[in-house]
């Protein structure tokens, strides 16, 4: 296994960028990391020998979830936090901009969906998790995250129609 610093530069920003989505806030979201690398490095020694990088986002969904029921209300989104992410770059300028607006949009659909549906759309959508990895993630059965999932696309894919 790689050492705890190995582990936080190379998943830093990803855990950082699933933080953010789900508490809305940067600060939040740098706090979160923080705690979740806090919490891996004292719960090391249950680590089974599983794969690191979903272990990690359990960590971090969890310590969300601690967050979020200590905070006892929804934080809203700030708009201009999802136009400063960007998941890649495209070659022109216009191309660029037409990716940077067509995840704009699925980052706000997807932030109109509740808690469960916006985590479970995230992992797979875009961090890539497996269906597996996400049930492991979020401690559901595999059937339940497929439904989720499912519904979650559906309720996007209806909000970003009425959109347009």
């Amino acid at each position: 296994m790689k050492t705890l610093d190995d582990l936080y530069r190379h998943n830093m920003n990803d855990l950082y960028r699933y933080l953010l989505r789900l508490s809305g806030h940067p600060q939040t979201a740098e706090d979160l990391v923080q705690d979740t690398f806090i919490k891996a490095y004292e719960y090391l020694e249950n680590y089974q020998g599983e794969k690191v990088r979903p272990w990690l986002f359990r960590v971090a969904h969890n310590t969300y979830i601690d967050w979020y029921r200590r905070e006892k209300r929804r934080v809203k989104t700030d708009p201009s936090l999802i136009a400063n992410l960007n998941a890649g770059t495209a070659p022109s300028p216009e191309e660029c901009y037409q990716l940077k607006e067509s995840l704009n949009s699925w980052l706000e659909a997807v932030h109109s969906l509740p808690e469960k549906s916006r985590q479970v759309a995230l992992l797979r959508d875009y961090h890539d998790f497996t269906y597996q990895e996400i049930a492991h993630i979020l401690d559901a059965s595999l059937t339940s995250i497929k439904v989720t999932l499912f519904r979650a696309r559906q309720k996007i894919k209806e909000v970003m129609e009425n959109e347009l």
